[in-house]
């Protein structure tokens, strides 16, 4: 089960207790994608087929994708079953980009649990366009990106610094931040679950 505790990562950020204690009116989850392959670990990525591929997710990987549909089908307080989803997609519209296939895949086995089509409009870098209409998306919104683009796409989400930390730490693969925006008070509080799936993951 995750557990949850509340951080005020920079001086002007403030939080309530907990996001049930202060009811909010639009609820965004962030996620970092699930393990991929590592230049000093002997874990390969591999394709939902078995198929080794750089761009994927490891085995783990895809044990935290599978671990994090059930977690989310049926979630602790505060986490709630998202409405929707959205993923950085492996290339721009365009058809340039890095090929990144480990965000979709972190996902996909949630998405088809319940049956909800994943927005994968955006890339790894257009965090400034991709914000904004995250925060337009039905609420609860899940949300699964690239660890070093996260802090900045939590600031185009709230469309200001100083709410989210500032870093992702890199080998952080299980920290889900929580960005819920109260109309009565007409600001976005933090806060980060952990999701403790896996060995090793923080509890």
């Amino acid at each position: 089960m995750a557990e949850v505790s509340l951080e005020r990562p920079v001086e002007d950020a403030t939080a309530p207790d907990d996001l049930d204690a202060s009811p909010v009116d639009k609820l965004v989850m962030i996620i970092r994608h699930a393990e991929k392959p590592l230049p000093d670990r002997p874990d390969a990525g591999v394709t939902e087929l078995g198929e080794e591929d750089d761009k994927s997710l490891t085995v783990r990987g895809w044990q935290r994708a599978g671990a994090l549909a059930c977690l989310f089908c049926s979630p602790p307080t505060p986490l709630h079953i998202p409405k929707s989803i959205v993923a950085s997609a492996p290339v721009k519209q365009d058809g340039s980009g890095t090929r990144n296939l480990r965000p979709t895949q972190t996902i996909s086995p949630l998405a088809l649990r319940l049956q909800i089509e994943p927005d994968t409009r955006f890339s790894k870098g257009q965090v400034d366009l991709a914000g904004p209409l995250i925060a337009m998306q039905g609420s609860p919104t899940l949300v699964c990106w690239q660890h070093e683009s996260i802090p900045r796409l939590a600031a185009a989400i709230v469309k200001r610094g100083g709410v989210a930390p500032r870093l992702w730490d890199h080998e952080d693969y299980d920290s889900i931040w929580m960005l819920g925006y109260s109309a009565s008070s007409a600001r976005w509080v933090f806060m980060r679950a952990r999701q403790g799936l896996l060995l090793g993951d923080k509890r």
